[in-house]
């Protein structure tokens, strides 16, 4: 009997060992479930490549919010297609009809599938290019606009001349591997602000479709956008995916909040889509878009003969500032180098230069918002040339005042 209950003990033993491991395995479970599960809620920290490079620059200003690694030179994939379509809008009709030879066809790597003898508007192989990425429409397009590839090259390379690009080199019109073909994220941010600013260039890269009509040389089509951004982030509105395997994953961002427009680039970069969103929300929530320039308040105001003149911005001018950022700008009036007998309200007089230590941030127009009937008056105007002074307050623009060299002492309002 004795032997009997110690068997049954060791038997009961064992069953509560077991049930012990039994339960230790599925908190273990349950622990590293959870864990996986706050892994990937919690905000992601992004370890910087030597190979990668980042930015987030102010569409208008082009002031840099942050970066790293930006003026690195790095291929840049199908990203390359920003200049390729901005660079074709200005230098062709939208609504060209382009008739698909073989040489446009059966391009490598991502494809809208253009066939030979198939009749095209221009506008729809720029969707092709910017939605789908087409290979094969940026050979069309880099034909029809140029003549040839090589000579649309020559144009791009033009274009990036023209915004005095340290960092960039095309080889081609689309992006494929080449040794020659290169940018750094500060120029293809630079060239992004400046394609966004083109009307049908950001409601092209803004479209989540676009439909392709038929015709009798073309099968109706839609197109859809690869960027998931737009469907992701709060006021994306563009750019371009872009991806080969001596490029790494590359992606050009775009959004605007509170009347403030973002681009951001990263090229080389594996978790292009969470990095893109964490350096947007982050320069949302530290810069303020703030009013530097008042085109509703007169910017100076004083009598010639007789006349009352009085000069304003044609249209106001905002600039990226942090909390409590200090400006640090020069203001420069510009007049125009020869002047009418006399104006109308409304028209130039000059030039609002805008600097940022030394960097001109914004060249705007003044214009007089009464008539201006004498010459004398409108030469006047000269005395105001150079530096002016600024008067502000509480962080805003009050009034800026022309410095007289000579002639007359403009009154202070």
């Amino acid at each position: 009997m004795g032997k009997l209950d110690f068997s049954c003990n060791k038997y009961a033993q064992e069953q509560k060992v077991a049930k012990k491991l039994l339960l230790i395995n599925a908190i273990s479970i349950i622990i590293i479930i959870l864990l996986a599960f706050i892994w990937l809620k919690m905000p992601v920290v992004y370890a910087q490549q030597s190979g990668s490079s980042q930015i987030v620059i102010e569409q208008e200003s082009c002031r840099v919010l942050s970066s790293y690694n930006k003026d690195m030179r790095l291929e840049m994939a199908s990203t390359t297609k920003i200049a390729t379509a901005i660079v074709a809008i200005e230098n062709s009709s939208y609504d060209k009809v382009v008739e698909i030879t073989e040489d446009m066809v059966g391009i490598e790597g991502s494809s809208i599938y253009l066939k030979k003898g198939e009749r095209w508007k221009l506008e729809d192989l720029l969707y092709g290019l910017m939605l789908q990425s087409g290979n094969d429409a940026a050979t069309a397009i880099a034909i029809a606009v140029g003549g040839s590839e090589d000579k649309f090259v020559d144009m791009m390379n033009s274009f990036a001349d023209k915004l005095g690009l340290e960092n960039t080199k095309f080889d081609n019109p689309h992006g494929l591997h080449s040794s020659n073909h290169y940018t750094s994220a500060h120029d293809l941010a630079r060239i992004t602000a400046y394609a966004m600013k083109n009307p049908l260039f950001a409601e092209i890269v803004s479209s989540k479709c676009h439909d392709v009509e038929g015709s009798e040389y073309l099968k109706g089509r839609t197109i859809y956008n690869k960027n998931k951004l737009l469907s992701s982030f709060s006021g994306a509105n563009g750019v371009k995916t872009g991806y080969t395997t001596d490029s790494g994953r590359c992606f050009v961002g775009a959004a605007q909040r509170n009347g403030m427009q973002l681009i951001s680039v990263v090229l080389n970069c594996p978790d292009m889509w969470e990095r893109t969103k964490a350096l947007l929300n982050e320069a949302f929530r530290c810069y303020d878009y703030c009013k530097i320039g008042d085109s509703s308040k007169n910017l100076d105001e004083f009598s010639i003969g007789g006349e009352n003149i009085s000069l304003r911005l044609e249209k106001d001018i905002y600039y990226p500032l942090k909390n409590g950022e200090s400006e640090n700008f020069r203001y420069e009036f510009v007049p125009l180098k020869s002047y009418p007998d006399a104006l109308g309200a409304g028209e130039q007089v000059g030039t609002l230069n805008v600097y940022d230590e030394n960097r001109l941030i914004f060249s705007r127009k003044i214009i007089t918002i009464n008539e201006i009937k004498h010459k004398g008056a409108l030469l006047s105007l000269m005395n105001l040339v150079g530096d002016w002074q600024v008067n502000s307050a509480n962080g805003e623009i009050e009034q800026i005042f022309g410095v007289v060299r000579s002639g007359f002492t403009p009154r202070r309002g």
